[in-house]
């Protein structure tokens, strides 16, 4: 199954990206500041965070995993958790939906970006 991991390729694209997590880390979505610009300072909103290190990158890759849908909600809820969000099993089910669904749109190896609500890929 595609997933969303953590990678420092086209770093430096913009301006403003940054990449904490470390290389080939699963990400999912973190905390979003209200009313946060795409470009704000905060970064929220053009992020995603590590499952692990809870510590956010501009930049990821979609690689193809021998990874269960299961094991990938498992694997949100325990990030939520970590995170603060809860142990909501529905949130982490939306979660794991919405990553498989952003993932799918992109060729395996391809370097992805957020804008917002937008994933759009860059040129490696």
């Amino acid at each position: 199954m595609k997933v969303l991991v953590a990678t420092e390729k086209t770093q430096g694209a913009r301006e403003n990206d940054f990449c904490f997590v470390p290389e080939g880390e699963m990400v999912t979505f973190g905390y979003e500041c209200e009313g946060e610009a795409t470009d704000g300072p905060c970064g929220c909103r053009r992020s995603l965070v590590g499952v692990e290190c809870r510590k956010a990158t501009t930049t990821m890759r979609v690689l193809d995993l021998a990874i269960t849908r299961s094991k990938l909600e498992e694997t949100c809820r325990h990030s939520l958790k970590q995170g603060g969000f809860g142990d909501d099993p529905e949130l982490a089910a939306d979660c794991a939906d919405c990553l498989i669904l952003i993932a799918r749109q992109f060729e395996d190896g391809a370097v992805i970006e957020r804008r917002s609500d937008v994933f759009q890929e860059r040129e490696v």
